[in-house]
């Protein structure tokens, strides 16, 4: 499994692309819509599973 390369967004990053506020970037997590995992205290979500929920939120 290779990582080096892989762009990796905060939910910071998340609420501009998205224009969503924080609380809804947090739900989505929790909801499991978005695929995140944390590091630290910090929610991380790869390129890859944006791409995927914007497509899904698309249907």
């Amino acid at each position: 499994m290779q990582r080096q390369n892989e762009i990796v967004y905060t939910v910071n990053d998340l609420m501009d692309i998205l224009q969503v506020s924080r609380r809804t970037i947090l739900k989505y997590i929790k909801e499991k819509r978005i695929e995140a995992f944390k590091l630290g205290y910090d929610w991380c979500i790869t390129k890859k599973h944006l791409d995927e929920f914007i497509e899904d939120s698309m249907k």
